[in-house]
């Protein structure tokens, strides 16, 4: 699992899940599907903070994440299919706090 740094409710990022270390010679991502969760805090729509749909280049899958809600922690939820019809999943923690929090 990654531990990404943390970001504010201000902010709009891109967070990337690099699944090349898993692949085999030759394969490639076809799709991607990221969703989010609550680890920590309280958010009633967790999946808000994700802003489209997850983008793949060159064994990555990337997903831009927007605002969110002070002092939560979030799990990404990046998951794959490839060209060799295998799926894949990776997750990261992030937290989010507001640019007034301690």
């Amino acid at each position: 699992m990654a531990q990404f740094t943390q970001k504010l409710t201000t902010e709009t990022e891109l967070f990337s899940f690099d699944f090349n270390p898993i692949l085999s010679v030759g394969e490639t991502l076809d799709t991607a599907v990221c969703t989010a969760v609550t680890q920590q805090g309280t958010d009633p729509n967790p999946s808000a903070i994700l802003d489209g749909s997850p983008a793949i280049s060159l064994g990555k899958a990337s997903q831009i994440v927007t605002g969110g809600l002070d002092d939560n922690i979030y799990r990404l939820i990046m998951t794959v299919t490839t060209s060799l019809g295998y799926t894949y999943t990776l997750t990261g923690d992030l937290p989010v706090y507001a640019p007034t929090s301690n």
